[in-house]
């Protein structure tokens, strides 16, 4: 096998860390703001001075250099101060969603050996017994003041070569992987970012991604030792393109980083005319699942030429972005329907190797100082996915992508050389789904598959053989998913099969079962057409919207999740809501309310406040 040749060179090893780095950046510019919420704002000064009080409370319940602490991840100033402060106390942070169900967290505080979890007080007063500390941001009477570490005598601080995080993705054997990344490669990522952003400190950077997926990195992390203001605020939680836009506008927002899937929104909005982008923003990063040509040109033809827009590609082994490719100027609109939007070019840390996989397009190896150690207690896994690339060496993490290069030298993607799955944007393994599936009482197997040709549209079915004695119904095999799963990784659809259909190899045919599922699941003739009528009862015209944003038609007494609707089916609705109704919904709202007849309902209840329709 022959590798082509590699392409970029590794940056030289540094002694900074992500501590050393803000601090120096509090010493130089302490009274910039650093972290700005509705309700207060943290200068450089100040969040170097909570993290140093934060680390030394750490400290003072025995955590230190070579240990793990779970953070309890919300998107609140607390939730960046946090993993700041297990940084700065020599330990390594694990995120983990408060939402997730019980069992997942005690998965993860097995896996990841945490010796104690650290969050806010409210949250923790929440959890079950692990047999660990529970430490609060603020304990009883705050922060200690004026304690040792605050005053600068610090003890001895983390070095590029310690682990930094834990951060888990879907797994391939069944088991969620644990990724360890060091110290090094964290400020060598993010270090890169601040130059392919044109992170200064006039700049503010939009906090839209929770903590525990990677790409939170590419906000803090630049943000912060970039000099600039990370802003904060719980309207995004909505995923409404209204709510989205007042935050940017409110808070002076030079700097957005969307998942593909939510830019697919913006841009739809603003061709349709609902509004113009705040004047104050200058850059939108987007990522995590494939764009579409035609949707970067009607950007192209809406936003003006001073919003830079950048599409970024990388995976939590190789920390934050690796590839980024420039789409604004005139390379949005000369691109073609038939040809991938480019992922760009590696970033100056990266190393590339192009692998030829035997059937046309290369499977891409990344190497550089920013590649992760390995899977925790994974040793096979991990000998499986880094090492030395054949007739190369060196060390470099197995993307599992195909990629193929442009005579510019951009990639293009082009597939994948496994099973791996990106969902919404996240990359989901089905053998780690359906062993969930296959632990409920009364399944005797089962698998997991994608159905749906646009990526934007793609949606996770999972079919199951009851057993002869006992047999699990759907309802129950879902709820015993939920209780193991974390939501990003739930089927939009579970159904009971008599039997798995098999290749003459004895593996499943996944092939047959997306053809058996196609038809139940394609959209009816005019489903997506048209609009709400006017003349139409409030609970008429929300299920002509649901139905829109499902692809089917949607009764009045049937809930959107229930009939495959996710997070983005929700993103869509409450925009096209808040477009043709004139009502503004949040994802809360929908998902406490996910029928058109009780939205309809809570929409009347509430009164003018949330608008008239129209």
């Amino acid at each position: 096998m022959t590798a082509i040749p590699t392409v970029g060179t590794a940056a030289d090893r540094s002694t900074d860390t992500v501590p050393t780095l803000l601090a120096e950046v509090a010493r130089r510019t302490p009274g910039a703001p650093a972290l700005i919420t509705p309700d207060r704002t943290l200068t450089h000064h100040e969040l170097d001075d909570h993290t140093a009080r934060l680390a030394d409370v750490l400290r003072q319940h025995g955590i230190g250099r070579g240990q793990r602490v779970v953070v309890l991840a919300d998107r609140t100033w607390q939730g960046v101060c946090c993993p700041l402060a297990v940084l700065r106390a020599g330990a390594a942070y694990v995120p983990v969603d408060p939402s997730d169900p019980e069992d997942r967290l005690r998965e993860v505080v097995a896996l990841s050996a945490a010796g104690a979890v650290l969050g806010r007080a409210e949250l923790l007063g929440e959890l079950p017994s692990l047999g660990i500390p529970l430490i609060p941001t603020e304990p009883p009477g705050g922060l200690p003041a004026g304690c040792p570490s605050a005053a600068g005598a610090e003890a001895e601080p983390p070095s590029p070569d310690d682990l930094a995080y834990v951060m888990l993705t879907s797994g391939s054997t069944g088991a969620p992987k644990a990724v360890l990344v060091p110290h090094g490669a964290v400020t060598c990522a993010a270090r890169s970012l601040v130059d392919l952003f044109g992170v200064t400190s006039t700049d503010r950077v939009l906090h839209w991604t929770s903590l525990i997926w990677d790409t939170s990195g590419e906000e803090i992390y630049p943000a912060l030792l970039g000099g600039a203001a990370l802003v904060i605020d719980e309207r995004v939680e909505a995923r409404s393109v209204p709510a989205l836009l007042a935050a940017v506008r409110e808070h002076r927002v030079t700097v957005v980083d969307l998942p593909t899937a939510m830019w697919n929104e913006l841009t739809h909005y603003l061709a349709l005319g609902g509004e113009e982008l705040p004047p104050r923003l200058r850059l939108v990063v987007i990522g995590g699942e494939a764009a579409h040509a035609r949707t970067v040109r009607l950007w192209t033809e809406r936003v003006p030429d001073r919003v830079g827009l950048l599409n970024t590609y990388g995976q939590t082994e190789t920390v934050m972005v690796t590839h980024a490719a420039e789409l604004s100027g005139p390379v949005g609109p000369a691109l073609q329907d038939d040809v991938p939007v480019p992922i760009g070019r590696p970033l100056p840390h990266i190393r590339q190797v192009l692998v030829p996989s035997g059937d046309g397009p290369d499977e891409l190896w990344i190497g550089g100082p920013s590649v992760a150690w390995g899977y925790a207690d994974r040793p096979a896994l991990t000998a499986a996915a880094f090492g030395p690339v054949p007739g190369v060496g060196g060390r470099f993490y197995r993307t599992g992508d195909l990629v193929r290069a442009l005579p510019n030298g951009s990639l293009v993607h082009a597939g994948r050389a496994d099973r791996q799955l990106k969902v919404r944007g996240v990359r989901v393994e089905p053998a780690e789904v359906e062993r969930a599936m296959t632990t409920c009482p009364g399944v005797v197997a089962a698998a997991v598959f994608p159905l749906g040709d646009d990526p934007e549209l793609l949606r996770l079915y999972g079919a199951f053989v009851p057993s002869e004695s006992g047999p699990a119904t759907e309802r129950e095999v879902a709820e015993h998913c939920a209780r193991r799963l974390p939501r990003a990784l739930l089927p939009h659809r579970i159904a009971v099969v008599t039997a798995l259909p098999l290749l003459r190899t004895g593996k499943v045919d996944r092939a047959a079962l997306r053809a058996r599922f196609t038809d139940a699941a394609a959209p009816s003739e005019g489903a997506s057409a048209g609009s709400a009528s006017a003349g139409q009862s409030l609970t008429a015209r929300l299920a002509e919207l649901f139905g829109r944003v499902l692809g089917a038609p949607c009764s009045a007494s049937e809930s959107l999740f229930a009939r495959g609707g996710d997070s983005l089916t929700v993103t869509r609705l409450i925009s096209l809501v808040h477009r043709e109704l004139a009502t503004d919904l949040t994802f809360q709202d929908v998902f406490d309310h996910p029928t058109p007849q009780e939205l309809a309902q809570l929409v009347e209840d509430s009164g003018p406040s949330r608008g008239e329709p129209q």
